[in-house]
């Protein structure tokens, strides 16, 4: 069953991320044995603005806001045997629609039609396709953000791919993606005013041989022909574009490491 969670304290930026516990099982303490795979309802302690909403859906979580109409963020866990059962899915028809539980403006099909901007799922909807509802949940506009069909297409569908072969390699993967707003160039869409992003962030997480490993991206919101290597960032520098502060759950002296260094043999980076 999907669970909101509606907070409100005085901020004046886009998003305040703040985690001080994140257990990844159903104990009290973190399990560092199985630190990809879990409730992700276990986080604890997030503070938003007043219209923003935490909802967690079958297959993953959505810090929402409803002054921007689209996600803030989106966090996820990918397996591999999710993603082994994702092939044996039929397929399921396209819904775009509003979460009909959530009491809150949202964005309709009707403000993307004809922008020339595609809806860009944040939790990719192939990687939900093990469970119906995930899949039903994931074409809900608190997912979608108005994207470039060229990067939709292009190198973030390529990060997606890779995201899924490493999950099979690495048993599971964490997912945290989102947009970014600077000066809104690319302007507001339809009768909602939806503010289109400038770039779209994407962090990944692994564990593998008792060690973590992440790499986080960042991409202009058009057409770009980018390359993976160019769009390679480590966490921090992510952090600071983003203010959110992505494995608070770690211990600090693993967190520093792995958000500061980017092991290129992990993620298979090819540099042009």
């Amino acid at each position: 069953m999907k669970k909101v969670l509606i907070l409100t304290f005085t901020s004046i930026v886009l998003l305040a991320f703040v985690v001080k516990t994140c257990n990844a099982s159903n104990n009290d303490e973190y399990d560092e044995k199985t630190p990809l795979v879990g409730n992700i309802e276990k986080c604890q302690r997030i503070e938003l603005s007043a219209d923003s909403v935490i909802i967690n859906y079958l297959g993953f979580k959505v810090f929402y806001k409803a002054k921007i109409l689209q996600p803030v963020w989106v966090e996820y866990t990918m397996t591999a045997e999710q993603v082994e059962k994702t092939k044996h899915t039929p397929k399921i028809p396209r819904h775009y629609s509003p979460d009909p539980d959530l009491p809150l403006p949202q964005a309709s099909d009707y403000d993307y039609k004809g922008s020339g901007w595609t809806r860009g799922h944040m939790a990719k909807r192939q990687d939900l396709k093990w469970s119906e509802q995930a899949v039903r949940e994931s074409d809900y506009f608190t997912n979608i953000c108005p994207q470039n069909s060229g990067l939709n297409n292009g190198v973030w569908d390529e990060v997606e791919k890779n995201a899924r072969s490493l999950a099979t390699q690495y048993d599971s993967i964490r997912i945290v993606c989102g947009p970014i707003f600077t000066d809104t160039i690319n302007g507001y869409i339809g009768d909602s005013h939806i503010p289109v992003p400038d770039y779209f962030f994407k962090v990944l997480l692994v564990y593998h041989n008792n060690q973590y490993n992440a790499i986080a991206y960042v991409f202009p919101n058009s057409s770009e022909l980018l390359t993976l290597s160019e769009a390679t960032k480590s966490v921090n520098q992510v952090e600071e574009l983003t203010r959110i502060d992505f494995f608070s759950y770690l211990d600090d002296s693993i967190e520093e490491g792995v958000e500061d260094v980017v092991d290129e043999s992990v993620w298979e980076i090819e540099r042009h």
